[in-house]
């Protein structure tokens, strides 16, 4: 049964996006991992010293890494391809949980988490591409939750294991997923993409028979007719900045994908996530559970959420989610800034469950529609030539939001209080759904060539976006 599955189209996509999004997992340890290791520095479980100057620049590192990246891979992700790239965050994940095992300073930490925050920036760069352009239309948007959903996976695995090894155990079940992602990328293909914009008829035919297990091969050649046609004009272009910004189109695609991305940030997901156990010790605990038991709560209710938004995303689409996610995220985090602002003015009985409720409540709702949604968005948007750099600026865009968030999250908690940092979570999240309101349109369903001509229909100048927009192949095809 698994065999016959694993043979049929949709099973051979759906492998190759799980073991492409392993890699997602990696950086969901590394976004994880701060908030174990915290609740071990705070109760004197670790041997080194740190203030909380020195833990929020530790947690911020991983963003200024994330600077790193992005650019160069997301041009070096058409000239060595897509596979490449992932792969190579294997073996620097490994070098990185070492260290953390030969270190005995905070210093120390600053490099593994640049080093694992410049991998994060090649990760959310082509883990985002290489899914997108492997998935057949039908079943794009659901794939594409694998890199959300990996990242949670990621997330709960260390929220669970943390609390209950030491430091130096808890690394070495991280370096497992390094271990388990490097025996498994070695068996996937490369994107057909990659190789029909090498002009490789060969590999490329390989590639997309592979993703389509035993179907006919007129079927294989009539898929990878499709994808020649879909990349014929990118051809002629090299992917430069111009093809990117050169048109009224094009830089409508770009700006729609900023406002998710800065929306997703926004929402300060990110921060949550690192700082979970200690944002939990500054609620009432005394009489429930404890900070980490709530934290590994949360993990299981974000990971266990990720199921449905694969099926919603193709169902309902991403416009609709993404506006529910805005405005459902932005009044839970009111909610929690306001339990916090009591809890800061001198309200003492005010029970854990109130914020674990609405942050729950928060991460749940951003893990069906702003969480698996950016990287959907950023595989959907833009023609294949120009791809990669448009979400190599993105990923840039996503990490100088997160860095500012993660820095001040202590020093905004230290001279403020924690509820300032959830009330302008919130502000954030609301003004994004109005953004998201007036300017995305759906493109659930759509070929790549269907979602330009969507963002083409709504400009009245239509001529400017003639030159990226990518043809549909004929009049057949089909919306699904």
């Amino acid at each position: 049964m698994i065999g016959g599955f694993f043979n049929k189209p949709v099973g051979r996509q759906y492998v190759a996006a799980f073991v492409a999004s392993l890699s997602v997992m990696m950086a969901g340890t590394s976004l994880g991992w701060p908030s174990p290791v915290l609740a071990k520095l705070s109760n004197g479980g670790l041997t080194m010293d740190a203030t909380n100057e020195q833990q929020s620049w530790m947690i911020a590192m991983l963003e200024l890494g994330n600077l790193l990246s992005p650019i160069p891979f997301g041009l070096l992700v058409d000239m060595v391809g897509r596979k490449p790239c992932l792969l190579l965050t294997g073996p620097l994940y490994i070098v990185s949980w070492l260290m953390v095992l030969w270190s005995s300073t905070i210093g120390v930490l600053y490099w593994v988490r640049l080093l694992q925050g410049a991998c994060i920036g090649i990760i959310t760069t082509v883990a985002p591409i290489y899914i997108g352009e492997i998935a057949g239309d039908g079943i794009r948007g659901a794939l594409s939750t694998f890199f959300n959903g990996m990242l949670n996976a990621g997330i709960l695995y260390v929220y669970c294991v943390g609390p209950l090894v030491s430091y130096d155990a808890l690394t070495y079940y991280s370096l497992l997923v390094p271990c388990a992602f490097l025996g498994t990328c070695l068996w996937i293909p490369e994107s057909p993409y990659y190789y029909v914009l090498r002009d490789d008829d060969k590999k490329a035919h390989e590639s997309v028979a592979w993703l389509h297990g035993d179907a006919e091969s007129d079927v294989v050649v009539r898929e990878l007719m499709r994808i020649k046609a879909e990349a014929r004009d990118d051809l002629r272009d090299k992917g430069s900045m111009r093809d990117l910004f050169g048109s009224r189109c094009s830089r409508k695609a770009f700006l729609i994908v900023q406002i998710v991305a800065a929306a997703d940030v926004l929402s300060g997901m990110t921060t949550v996530l690192a700082y979970a156990s200690s944002t939990f010790a500054h609620a009432d605990t005394d009489k429930t559970l404890s900070p980490d038991q709530f934290t590994m709560l949360l993990g299981v209710l974000i990971f266990c959420t990720t199921f449905v938004t694969g099926y919603l995303v193709d169902k309902l689409g991403r416009r609709p989610l993404l506006l529910f996610s805005c405005f459902g995220c932005g009044a839970f985090e009111l909610v929690t800034g306001l339990y916090y602002y009591k809890r800061w003015v001198g309200f003492e009985s005010l029970g854990a469950w109130i914020p674990f409720t609405a942050i729950g409540s928060f991460a749940v709702i951003y893990s069906i529609g702003l969480g698996p949604l950016v990287p959907t968005l950023q595989g959907e948007m833009f023609p294949s030539n120009v791809r990669g750099l448009a979400s190599a600026i993105t990923s840039v865009t996503l990490t100088v939001i997160s860095f500012v968030g993660l820095k001040m999250y202590q020093v905004i908690t230290d001279h403020w209080g924690i509820h300032v940092n959830y009330f302008i979570y919130g502000i954030g999240c609301l003004v994004s759904f109005l953004l998201i309101y007036r300017f995305l349109p759906e493109t659930k369903g759509k070929t790549f060539a269907q979602i330009q001509s969507e963002i083409m229909n709504t400009i009245d100048d239509r001529p400017s976006c003639g030159k990226n927009r990518r043809k549909p192949v004929n009049a057949n095809t089909t919306v699904v």
